[in-house]
């Protein structure tokens, strides 16, 4: 079963090498703008932010994360982007918004990873190393398999439609595609699992740490 898996995923990686190589390109050129625009704000912006950090890292201390409802608010907000990149997959102009939601999650890591550098040093670093990237060590990975499946499937609709292939079913690549979307799926229901359950407890040891 292994064997077949690694197999299967080796296969798929390699037909698709190009479509990866520039979903990640977007999403790395996210990180850089995220951590560039920094740089570019001006300090009054950068003062109201560090007040609101300060006053977030108190919450976290002084209060009990309720985790079911960080776990509610996870799935929806993962589903909405799971369903946005599967509408997006099926319509002739959704590649590049599909490159452009990568690159925004990208600025949305490299903006806070950076900001939180910056604010507080090494500190903050350390706090963004345990709140940040545990859940997207499933989430990232999980949204650029979704978001080269989408792309892929919308460039064949584009070709088909070139081509006037009347052996092409709809219906059918459609199911196939929309299954592969729910399988890979799983890896953003264990990131929010982790978002929930397990970086609240990093955010509580370390922001007591940085406050």
């Amino acid at each position: 079963m292994y064997a077949r898996l690694k197999a299967f995923f080796y296969e798929h990686f390699k037909n698709n090498f190009f479509l990866y190589f520039i979903s990640i390109l977007c999403l790395m050129i996210g990180i850089c703008a995220g951590a560039i625009t920094i740089k570019i704000i001006d300090e009054g912006q950068k003062k109201e932010i560090l007040n609101f950090l300060d006053s977030f890292f108190k919450i976290i201390n002084e209060n009990d994360i309720n985790s079911f409802e960080l776990l509610k608010q996870s799935f929806v907000n993962n589903f909405q982007t799971i369903m946005l990149l599967w509408f997006l997959g099926i319509i002739v102009i959704g590649v590049p918004v599909i490159l452009g939601i990568l690159a925004l999650r990208g600025f949305i890591i490299g903006f806070t990873v950076g900001f939180l550098f910056e604010g507080f040093g090494f500190k903050g670093f350390l706090f963004a190393v345990f709140a940040v990237l545990p859940q997207n060590f499933f989430v990232i990975p999980s949204l650029v398999i979704i978001s080269v499946i989408s792309t892929k499937f919308s460039i064949m609709i584009i070709k088909n439609k070139m081509r006037k292939n009347i052996r092409y079913n709809f219906f059918s690549a459609i199911t196939s595609y929309t299954i592969n979307i729910i399988l890979i799926s799983s890896l953003l229901v264990l990131g929010s699992f982790v978002e929930a359950y397990i970086t609240p407890i990093f955010m509580k040891l370390i922001s007591g740490y940085i406050s």
